[in-house]
């Protein structure tokens, strides 16, 4: 079975050849992974370490200069770790963190999808589907970018103390990426995308970070609108959290 094969088997129920597979790693351990095994590339170590990973395509930014600032604004830093051995990007400030209006809300400079070209995106998703793997393409998780744009504690007391704030930012968030998802999905066509990304990391160790009202009054329905974009095109739905939910 191809990588691909081996996840439409597991998807549909079915028994494969063997269980597939996916790689989450550093781009440390990935490289230094390649150096040791004499992987002259990423395609040759999922080979022979017999990954069966989930291959992401994407449109390509083309909008304006960020000034190191993500899309939504928000500034990050490396962070340098274990004496040298690598970095890992972290929040730097909350720009948002300030506002107190639904119209300060409206009024912040939000991407625009003309800011992404994709044109190539088909191509993309040719190369891995000639290759064999399976095809990952659109991600949505907005409360995580709530979060940094407001600043962790903000956006808990946010929930229970401005719900209005909540919900004009979370619409924002949930425009942009119905349209980037929708863009994707139809420019690659159906059938050529396996997987989408959707993920809340709602859990502590013992408990739910927010209570089961607050889940369902700002998170599940624009969720379900997302998962059912997705199954619309025949795209299986990977659903993440961490946690104990």
């Amino acid at each position: 079975m191809t990588p691909r094969q081996r996840w439409h088997a597991v998807l549909s129920r079915q028994k494969p050849d063997r269980v597939p597979t996916d790689y989450w790693a550093t781009s440390e351990v990935t490289d230094r992974l390649k150096r040791e095994l004499h992987c002259p590339d990423e395609w040759a170590l999922w080979n022979k370490l017999q990954i069966d990973r989930l291959i992401a395509v994407g449109p390509r930014y083309v909008g304006p200069d960020l000034g190191g600032n993500d899309i939504w604004g928000v500034p990050h830093r490396s962070i340098e770790y274990a004496d040298g051995a690598g970095l890992y990007s972290e929040v730097a400030d909350n720009p948002m963190a300030r506002i107190t209006t639904v119209e300060q809300v409206h009024a912040y400079p939000w991407p625009r999808i003309e800011w992404y070209d994709f044109a190539d995106l088909s191509a993309q998703a040719d190369q891995v589907l000639k290759r064999g793997y399976p095809v990952h393409a659109g991600h949505y998780e907005p409360f995580l970018t709530y979060c940094q744009l407001r600043g962790l504690e903000q956006a808990f007391m946010d929930l229970a103390a401005a719900p209005e704030i909540v919900d004009a930012i979370l619409d924002h968030l949930f425009d942009f990426h119905y349209q980037l998802n929708s863009r994707m999905f139809e420019t690659i066509g159906p059938g050529r995308i396996d997987i989408t990304y959707v993920a809340e990391d709602l859990g502590t160790q013992e408990s739910l970070l927010m209570s089961e009202a607050m889940v369902d009054r700002f998170l599940k329905p624009k969720m379900k609108k997302m998962i059912d974009l997705a199954h619309q095109f025949g795209i299986t739905v990977f659903y993440h959290s961490d946690g104990d939910l």
